[in-house]
């Protein structure tokens, strides 16, 4: 940028003279000596140009945007020359030379703060033209140049030509009505084989449309596109291979720790792909389900009848001839023959009647919500995990060359121990839902085979279609146990009427039900409902680029 600089001076002094024609004159003179140099492919001369202008009129933006668009460029095509210090100990031997002033950067640009620096180093968002409103009719004839400026005029934007651009050549005949300034550009791009570059919201770059122009010229982005969590990996590998295929992206990877699609390539294939992207990843509606898990017990145990003792004790009175009886203690009722004078009693208990009854009720309830998309399982499970072994060593564990026993350790899985529910919803336009539904509910059954335990399972497999906010009973795991048992006097117990007097009856009913309800939830809009946008890529050979 040295001889850039030293360039402006030499012919700043040179070309214009400043008592004779005013600053703005002045500077739409080096303004066509710049465009005639920028012709000519001497960047670096018609850069030197619009920065005379440029600091004739500070307040014209076009010099300025005229001057970035060409300093990569005129860089390239300047020679870079050394530093004072550095040009005497070189250009010593050279009396030529010792008389060449040198200027070095730090006389021509202002220092940058450190806050300036932090806001050059801040990513820009993509350019984009900021065109007036409205549309405009065209009837025009003329070279490619003439045209694209014609044309940017008209909707207040201003264009510059790749160095390469040709000049002049064959006229062409543009024609169209009511047009915005999208669709002028494009139109002119098609008829002229050109490819637009937007520098900034008020100015563009015209080049010829080429694959080498393109690789040069169009801008490259990375974009990442952040993915629902309710996409498999399967889903998402198929989604890449599509936008892949369609809109022939050059580079595009998962970034499996923050859940994002990464792609790379030119702004004209990024774009597009995109919006692809984001339109599959929204056609996959979600349904919320709401369950529920009602369990109703019940239990009644009833006990009746009369209780009289079915054996008798014999009791010693007393000795022979004439002898005083004498009643045991803690005998109360005592049986005796012969007024008193025999030698035996027989004890008689009392009877006693009793009636209970006992009747207990519980009821539980537990309600969820549980997330999925058309076409994925969502899982839920209800209860705990229980460590089963697997393997084990049982046998007797023989010692070691040095001494030591060693016993492998056993192996073992978690069971789900439960319920465990697992649903995949089907969306069927705005108003239905059907649900696949397997249901399975796991418990131990207290017994085992070779240490380990048996687990007893419930399956049911069922299929529902259901309104949207419509509940359904699903199935149920009913259990109802019933036993009756009878006790009393050897065959007194067995009399029709009279039998009721000498037993007694224990009833026990049990029942205990679990039925599962659920209800869902459209939480999106499904496919059929969903306005496809349209897309318009262009061609291999020639992609639509953004303006």
């Amino acid at each position: 940028m040295a001889i850039l600089m030293a360039g402006l001076v030499f012919n700043g002094l040179s070309a214009v003279n400043s008592s004779m024609d005013s600053p703005k004159e002045a500077a739409m003179a080096l303004a066509k000596k710049a465009a005639r140099s920028e012709k000519s492919d001497e960047a670096a001369q018609a850069y030197i140009y619009y920065s005379e202008a440029a600091a004739l009129q500070p307040k014209n933006r076009r010099y300025k945007e005229k001057m970035a668009v060409l300093q990569t460029k005129a860089a390239r095509q300047s020679k870079p020359q050394p530093r004072p210090d550095e040009r005497a100990a070189t250009d010593s031997a050279d009396p030529e030379k010792l008389f060449s002033p040198g200027i070095g950067p730090e006389d021509v640009f202002d220092s940058m703060t450190e806050r300036e620096m932090s806001q050059a180093r801040e990513l820009k968002g993509l350019p984009t033209l900021q065109a007036r409103a409205g549309k405009q009719d065209f009837d025009l004839n003329a070279d490619p140049r003439e045209l694209f400026d014609k044309v940017a005029e008209r909707f207040g934007l201003q264009t510059v030509f790749d160095g390469d651009y040709p000049t002049g050549g064959a006229r062409v005949a543009f024609k169209v009505d009511q047009v915005d300034y999208r669709e002028a550009l494009n139109d002119l791009q098609a008829a002229t084989g050109s490819f637009l570059i937007p520098i900034s919201s008020r100015l563009f770059m015209v080049a010829k449309d080429t694959q080498q122009k393109r690789n040069d010229l169009e801008q490259t982005m990375a974009i990442a596109v952040p993915v629902p969590q309710a996409v498999t990996t399967q889903e998402l590998t198929e989604l890449a291979q599509v936008i892949r295929q369609t809109a022939n992206v050059e580079k595009i990877a998962w970034d499996t720790s923050q859940a994002r699609i990464v792609m790379r390539d030119r702004v004209s294939r990024v774009l597009p792909a995109v919006a692809l992207l984001q339109q599959l990843l929204a056609y996959r509606p979600e349904v919320m389900i709401d369950l529920e898990f009602v369990q109703v017990a019940s239990s009644d145990l009833a006990n009746y009848g009369f209780t009289v003792t079915n054996s008798f004790s014999g009791f010693v009175l007393g000795r022979l001839l004439n002898n005083t009886v004498s009643i045991p203690s803690g005998v109360t009722n005592l049986l005796t023959f012969g007024g008193g004078r025999t030698l035996i009693g027989i004890g008689i208990a009392q009877a006693q009647a009793m009636f209970n009854d006992t009747y207990t009720t519980s009821k539980s309830l537990y309600q969820t919500q549980i997330r999925s998309v058309a076409g994925q399982a969502a899982t839920l499970h209800v209860g705990e995990k229980y460590p089963v072994i697997t393997g084990g060593y049982f046998g007797t564990a023989s010692p070691s060359q040095q001494g030591q026993i060693y016993s492998p350790p056993p192996s073992f899985t978690f069971e789900d121990l439960g319920l465990t529910l697992k649903v995949t919803p089907f969306v069927h336009g705005m108003g239905e839902v059907t649900l696949t539904l397997d249901t399975s509910f796991e418990v131990l059954t207290g017994q085992a085979i070779n240490g380990i335990p048996v687990i007893g399972r419930r399956n049911l497999l069922s299929q529902v279609r259901l309104r949207t906010d419509e509940w359904a009973v699903i199935g149920g795991l009913l259990n109802t146990t019933q036993a009756r048992s009878v006790s009393g006097f050897l065959g007194l117990a067995n009399l029709p009427l009279l039998g009721y007097l000498f037993r007694q009856v224990s009833t026990d009913q049990e029942e205990n039900n679990v039925l599962i309800g659920i209800r869902p939830h459209l939480l999106a809009l499904p496919p059929d409902q969903i306005v496809s946008r349209t897309l318009r890529v262009g061609s291999d050979a020639r992609p639509y680029t953004p303006i």
